[in-house]
């Protein structure tokens, strides 16, 4: 009888406690596989934010520039020769003219615009660092003496190449007095790349992707000096 009470006090021990273990197991899994989610979510968040790009929008706006429209804009694979040309225009625009030195800032300006159409580590980068490296060529230092208007005559894309042939014509106004104005007719030939650009940097300051692998400029003719 003794032994009888004994081994029913233990089974409803075994019981009670036996289902309190099995709810701690349970909730120790649950736990785990909480932890195991979240884990599989933040390296989720983290993979989705590495990754993120640009994607370009097109906005219509009315003349109060109030938004009408807004649709994600398509990849454009081959820009228009003529987008190029005015990209290409611009390119030697910012690398030829000089501004009067002060303020500085604004010359570097130009040159940083200039260098955001070049692709970096081609024979182009080389040749503009070479070339600005020489006080002689350098805006900067020529700003103290003169000013350099350019003027693009015609940017025209060579058949069957990535090149472009670029004619223009360079004003010199002398910030010193008695030295005469000088025009010059320069031609060059530009090597260009595009790729379609992935930072916000980038879609501002080059959209189109245009990229200058090489440069091949020269003098053409020089009218002297000009009275003012």
């Amino acid at each position: 009888m003794a032994d009888s009470r004994f081994l029913t006090a233990r089974h409803e021990f075994a019981n009670a406690f036996g289902d309190l273990a099995r709810g701690k197991r349970n909730w120790q899994l649950v736990a785990f596989w909480s932890l195991g989610l979240l884990t599989v979510c933040v390296i989720s968040y983290i993979r989705i934010a590495s990754s993120a790009r640009v994607v370009p929008y097109l906005v219509e706006v009315d003349k109060l520039g109030q938004v009408m429209t807004a649709e994600e804009a398509d990849i454009m694979r081959a820009p228009e020769p003529r987008l190029v040309a005015s990209q290409l225009a611009s390119f030697v625009r910012a690398v030829r003219t000089v501004l009067p030195a002060s303020p500085p800032r604004i010359q570097a300006d130009m040159m940083r615009h200039a260098y955001m159409f070049v692709d970096q580590g081609s024979s182009a980068a080389v040749m503009l660092n070479t070339y600005f490296a020489d006080p002689s060529h350098d805006p900067r230092v020529l700003g103290q003496t003169i000013t350099r208007q350019v003027e693009i005559a015609s940017t025209l894309p060579v058949p069957a190449s990535p090149t472009w042939k670029i004619r223009w014509t360079e004003t010199e106004y002398p910030l010193i007095a008695g030295i005469l104005t000088r025009v010059t007719a320069w031609e060059g030939y530009v090597t260009v790349r595009l790729q379609a650009p992935t930072t916000a940097d980038a879609v501002q300051e080059n959209p189109l992707g245009v990229f200058v692998t090489s440069i091949n400029w020269t003098q053409v003719t020089d009218h002297g000096g000009i009275a003012q």
